[in-house]
Parts: C-alpha cells; structure tokens; sequence
C-alpha cells in the first residue's frame, strides 16, 4: 500500500507537470520515488521497533 501511494504522488500529472513549468517555486513538491520510499520505509520501522519496546 505504501508503495502504490508513493508511486502516485511521485508520477505527477501532465497538468501539474504544465505546474511546475510555470511557476519553479512548485518544484519543492515534487517527490522523488526512491527517495520517498525509503524515507516512508524508515518512519514506518522506526515507529513499528519504537512501539515493540515501548
């Protein structure tokens, strides 16, 4: 599941792709796949070890 919603939000549309173009600030948004999966992967380990020994 996670890795379907990351690689949504990560393939944006053409008109938020027409977005970017026309103002370069919204670059900001835009995910890069890997780089979200693995950020995601980490929180959602941490929280999952964090909440065993809790």
């Amino acid at each position: 599941m996670v890795v379907g919603a990351v690689w949504i939000h990560a393939r944006p549309s053409p008109a938020m792709l027409a977005a970017y173009e026309a103002d370069p600030s919204l670059i900001s948004f835009k995910l890069n796949f890997v780089t979200a999966l693995q950020e995601m992967l980490a929180t959602l380990t941490a929280g999952t070890i964090a909440r065993a020994f809790a």
